[in-house]
């Protein structure tokens, strides 16, 4: 009897970790990390960072965030799950204010773009995005 239970025992420990490993992993809802790289550099120039909203609402996740650069071409990333983006500075020539962003989803429409610079032109540049549904 005693050897029964040691071999329950021993099964309950191994289907625990059998369920851990194969337990499916959450995916990640784009956009990037924020950590020590959140500063910009003497050869990137200032990251832009902020949320993607609905008008009066929550974050959205996985809406598409562009930087476009006046001289022309763009960077494009996309929020995460709780509508944050981060894209990194684009370069240190590139001023500030020829840097446009903008932010689109499925079944919403562009309300309002709310922009807030840092005190040092080296700080990152907050930039909210907010969406309307259509």
């Amino acid at each position: 009897m005693s050897g029964m239970i040691f071999d329950r025992d021993w099964l309950r420990i191994a289907l625990i970790v059998i369920s851990v490993f194969a337990a499916p992993q959450h995916p990640r809802a784009g956009g990037v990390n924020f950590g020590d790289d959140d500063q910009g550099t003497a050869d990137k120039g200032p990251a832009y960072f902020g949320f993607v909203r609905e008008v009066g609402g929550p974050g959205i996740a996985d809406a598409k965030v562009t930087a476009s650069l006046k001289a022309g071409g763009a960077l494009v990333t996309r929020t995460d799950i709780m509508g944050v983006y981060k894209i990194p500075g684009v370069g240190k020539d590139i001023n500030p204010d020829d840097v446009t962003i903008s932010c689109a989803k499925d079944g919403y429409k562009e309300a309002n773009v709310v922009r807030r610079p840092g005190s040092d032109p080296k700080d990152p540049i907050e930039t909210e995005c907010y969406l309307q549904k259509e």
